[in-house]
C-alpha cells in the first residue's frame, strides 16, 4: 500500500504531466483562444483523479494561460487586441522607470546575469526557433529572466512587482510564437543597448531604449491584426 506521502508525489507528476501537455497544446494552436477545459475531460483523458488535473488548471491560470470563471468554466485564454496594446502600454510606463533606476542602482553581479542571459537568447537566434514550440518557450523564458533582472537591478521593489504581474508566462510565450525573425533580432539588438546603456548608468538612454523596445513590441503585433 502506497504511504500517503508516495501518493502526494504521484499526485504531483500527474499534475505536472498535465500542465505540461495542456500548456503544449495551447502553444501549438491544438486547443484554441477561448476552448473549454474541463476537469472531468482532463481526468478522463489521463486517467487521473480530478485533484492533480484541477492542481493543474490553477497552474494554468496562473501563467496566463487559461481564465476560470465561476460560471463559464475554465477557458484557454483569449485577449483582444485593446487588452493587449494597454498591457504595453503599462509595461513601457513601469518598465522604462525601472530601467532608469537601474541605470543608477546596478551593480556588477546585475550587468553579469543580463549579459548571460543575452547570450543564452544570442544562442537560440541561430535555431529555427519559431518553428519550435521548446524553441519559443525558451527564448520567452529568457527574456523574462532578462526584464525581471532590470526590475531587480532598481532596487524599487514595488515597482518591480507591479512591472512583473504584467509579464506571466502565457502573454510572453504567445507574444514570442508571434514574432518574425526581423522582430526577434531587432528584439535582440534592443537588448544589447540596454546592456550598454546600464554599463554607462546613462539613466535617460535606458528608459529611452526600454520604452521603444516595449512599444515596438506592440506595434508589431498590432499591424498582424
Amino acid at each position: 500500500m502506497a504511504s500517503p506521502k508516495q501518493d502526494g508525489r504521484a499526485g504531483l507528476r500527474m499534475a505536472d504531466r498535465v500542465y505540461e501537455e495542456i500548456r503544449r497544446e495551447i502553444v501549438g494552436g491544438r486547443l484554441a483562444p477561448g476552448e473549454k477545459i474541463t476537469e472531468a475531460v482532463l481526468a478522463e483523458r489521463f486517467g487521473a483523479s480530478r485533484t492533480p488535473v484541477r492542481s493543474a488548471i490553477v497552474r494554468l491560470a496562473g501563467d496566463g494561460f487559461v481564465d476560470m470563471t465561476p460560471h463559464s468554466g475554465t477557458v484557454v485564454k483569449h485577449r483582444t487586441q485593446g487588452e493587449v496594446s494597454e498591457i504595453y502600454e503599462v509595461r513601457a510606463l513601469l518598465e522604462s522607470t525601472a530601467a532608469g533606476l537601474a541605470a543608477q542602482r546596478r551593480d556588477q553581479r546585475d550587468l553579469d546575469e543580463l549579459e548571460e542571459l543575452q547570450r543564452g537568447m544570442e544562442a537560440a537566434s541561430g535555431l529555427s526557433w519559431e518553428a519550435d514550440e521548446a524553441g519559443v518557450e525558451r527564448v520567452s523564458a529568457l527574456n523574462q529572466a532578462f526584464h525581471r533582472r532590470i526590475l531587480a537591478a532598481s532596487r524599487n521593489v514595488t515597482l518591480a512587482e507591479s512591472a512583473a504581474r504584467l509579464m506571466n508566462i502565457g502573454f510572453l510565450i504567445n507574444t514570442y510564437a508571434r514574432f518574425s525573425r526581423q522582430e526577434f533580432e531587432r528584439s535582440l539588438f534592443e537588448h544589447r543597448q540596454l546592456i550598454a546603456a546600464l554599463v554607462s548608468r546613462d539613466p535617460a538612454w535606458a528608459e529611452a531604449v526600454m520604452r521603444a523596445h516595449i512599444l515596438g513590441a506592440r506595434n508589431s503585433l498590432a499591424a498582424e491584426q
